[in-house]
């Protein structure tokens, strides 16, 4: 068989096709791993800080049968990505290998796994040859691929959020209970694994009487009935698995926390973040207004939600020009800033070219696909929605990756588009 006829079977099988997919991300994670695996500042650490002081720790703490709360419980993180690490663990004690190397095994599969979520997801929305380029887009995505070396919460949180996204598009496509409860379950796992997820089943609900009582596209749903009742299954679904965490926090603390206790924390080292000092001694140029903005943020020994919130609406009331300037801040420096202000400005340059060739292809999307508006919409609206988290949270890339994968959605439509018109050109000039 030629290479060309081959090419073609694997293009016109799905089987084929995710299998191949799947096969090119686990060779190009793994070329990165041993070509640009070390490739960063000396500081970057494996593993990271996060994992030797809170998920190693507690991953052990469930093995050891010590529960799912580390420590005296003033601090408590969703379970999920522990509980992961604890089979993991479990594992590699039984085939008597490293714990990290078996992480980072599972991470290259993970990633591998997410590609082909996102061709079915990219196909749902648009067609093949736009999904394609898609999955390779994120599968050579070096932001995603920086993931894989570390034992962090994205690589199994992208792949629950992915086909979350996908199942609930066939659900709507299919108008199925089953599958919609199945995305609420899904949805419940991914937020056990990062909590700032907790809102996103609200948002798909809203999506669904928002977008499916529109004419046109696969999203239409005539029946109210009908749209009331994914409403109600998503929500169970979601709430199926994480209100049995909540009852076990309440019965060993005594506590009702929602999912977890750093969200006051993580909107203040949101506020305050051009106060640290980066690995390499770097800090973020502020102006002086924005800076005076976080001492006071720092000053306040702001510990919850609402005690952040009372301070916001002050400032909004007092300083509000600063206060918008740090938004503004906080806004563009979602998609390139990292948490220790590691080669921010490298990482824009590199990013620049997925975010423009996103813009563009949103742009093209919106004037040549008129007939999947909705579908555009649907798209957006999951990105503002991370991007949104980002900004209110520490305002990091790293937050901003999962949201990436949709972004790459548009630029494929741009990659697709581009290939087409300089292949017509050819032909053309051929002639």
């Amino acid at each position: 068989m030629s290479l060309p006829v081959l090419v073609v079977k694997i293009y016109q099988n799905q089987k084929l096709l995710l299998t191949f997919i799947f096969l090119l991300s686990l060779f190009v994670s793994t070329v990165f791993l041993f070509v640009l695996g070390n490739v960063g500042p000396v500081e970057h650490g494996v593993p990271g800080s996060d994992y030797s002081g809170f998920y190693k720790p507690l991953a052990e703490n469930i093995l050891a049968g010590k529960g799912f709360i580390l420590g005296d419980g003033k601090n408590i993180d969703a379970p999920g990505y522990p509980f992961f690490l604890a089979l993991i663990f479990l594992l590699a004690r039984f085939l008597q290998i490293g714990e990290l190397q078996l992480i980072v095994f599972f991470n290259l599969l993970l990633t591998a796994v997410s590609a082909c979520l996102l061709y079915l997801l990219a196909k749902h929305l648009f067609d093949k040859k736009i999904a394609l380029v898609a999955s390779f887009l994120w599968l050579t995505y070096p932001f995603n691929l920086w993931f894989i070396k570390n034992p962090n919460t994205e690589v199994p949180f992208i792949v629950l959020f992915f086909l979350g996204l996908w199942l609930y598009l066939s659900a709507l496509k299919k108008e199925q209970i089953r599958l919609i409860f199945l995305t609420g379950l899904i949805l419940g796992v991914a937020t056990l694994v990062r909590p700032s997820a907790w809102l996103f089943v609200v948002v798909l609900a809203i999506i669904i009487f928002l977008l499916t009582s529109w004419n046109r596209s696969n999203l239409k749903i005539e029946s109210l009935t009908k749209r009331i009742g994914l409403v109600t299954f998503l929500i169970i679904g979601a709430l199926v698995i994480i209100l049995p965490w909540e009852v076990y926090v309440f019965s060993e603390t005594g506590r009702l926390i929602p999912l977890a206790t750093g969200g006051g924390a993580a909107m203040v080292d949101g506020l305050t973040f051009g106060l640290r000092t980066g690995a390499a001694g770097d800090q973020v140029v502020l102006p002086g207004d924005v800076l005076a903005l976080m001492e006071r943020a720092k000053g306040e020994s702001l510990l919850t939600i609402p005690q952040v919130l009372q301070f916001l609406g002050r400032e909004l009331a007092e300083e509000p020009l600063a206060l918008f300037k740090l938004i503004g801040l906080k806004t563009a420096r979602s998609w390139y800033a990292t948490s220790q202000m590691w080669w921010e400005g490298r990482i824009l340059m590199v990013q620049l070219v997925y975010l423009i060739s996103g813009l563009a292809g949103l742009i093209y999307g919106l004037r040549q696909y008129k007939e999947k508006i909705k579908e555009i919409i649907f798209l957006l609206a999951v990105v503002c929605y991370c991007w949104a988290l980002t900004i209110i949270a520490l305002s990091i890339l790293r937050y901003m990756v999962p949201a990436m994968g949709l972004v790459l959605i548009f630029s494929a439509i741009f990659a697709v588009a581009l290939i087409e018109r300089l292949i017509k050109t050819r032909k053309t000039s051929s002639l």
